[in-house]
């Protein structure tokens, strides 16, 4: 695991690609595709919320080949005690415990650079996998959001979860 550096943005580009044509459980899809310019401006925006303390990400690497990573960005004003988590790994990583790990190094690091004191969430209600992921962290169901997202030509529900810490 490491942190990603400017010069990884063609790989982690290209895994974007990757992910759209999945179209697994996130918002990533390739109806809506991610231009090299929007992931141009998403790094740009990542390097400035991590040196300004709001956002901590942690990715996997294998060589050069970018895998997936997990994030934890800090809310605003009166919700600075609370962090949004984001994980997403490629296929060929699901599975082995890599996640699980990533996350609770995620998780850490977000406690000690950004200072929070919750972590919530929202998943696809129909991801089962991610759902007891979810759970196997600690994280506690929180509420259902009714046809929060279109997906694969359905309206789906979206579970919020969150964890305190200690």
């Amino acid at each position: 695991f490491r942190q990603i550096k400017p010069s990884d943005l063609k790989s982690v580009y290209s895994w974007v690609k990757d992910i759209e044509k999945e179209d697994t459980f996130i918002m990533l899809n390739a109806d809506e595709p991610t231009s090299f310019k929007e992931e141009k401006e998403y790094f740009r925006d990542l390097f400035k919320k991590t040196k300004q303390k709001k956002l901590v990400k942690i990715a996997v690497f294998d060589g050069k080949k970018y895998l997936g990573s997990c994030d934890i960005e800090k809310g605003g004003k009166r919700q600075g005690h609370i962090g949004i988590f984001g994980i997403v790994l490629s296929k060929e990583c699901r599975g082995q415990g890599i996640g699980f790990r990533l996350a609770r190094e995620t998780i850490k690091l977000a406690q000690t650079k950004l200072g929070i004191k919750k972590i919530v969430l929202n998943c696809f209600a129909n991801n089962k996998i991610g759902i007891s992921f979810y759970k196997k962290l600690g994280f506690k169901q929180n509420c259902r959001d009714p046809q929060a997202v279109f997906y694969q030509g359905k309206y789906i529900d979206t579970i919020w979860f969150f964890k305190k810490l200690s």
